[in-house]
């Protein structure tokens, strides 16, 4: 499961990862802009129960928050 900060379109870090961009996905993990999703993000997301969406690019499930 990662994490896609809103600053990212969810469908552009999708289309990185299948069609397996190593540069902007390194870029990416880098920045923390995409990656697992830690503790405190899961449980402020339990908290506010916010509208997510979901892409998934096996064996990845991307999540973000719907804006």
């Amino acid at each position: 499961l990662l994490w896609v900060e809103p600053t990212q379109d969810l469908i552009v870090v999708a289309e990185a990862f299948a069609q397996n961009d190593e540069a902007r996905v390194a870029a990416w993990l880098g920045t923390g802009e995409v990656g697992k999703v830690s503790e405190s993000t899961a449980l402020d997301l339990l908290e506010r129960d916010p509208q997510l969406w979901a892409v998934v690019v096996a064996p990845w499930v991307m999540i973000q928050e719907r804006a």
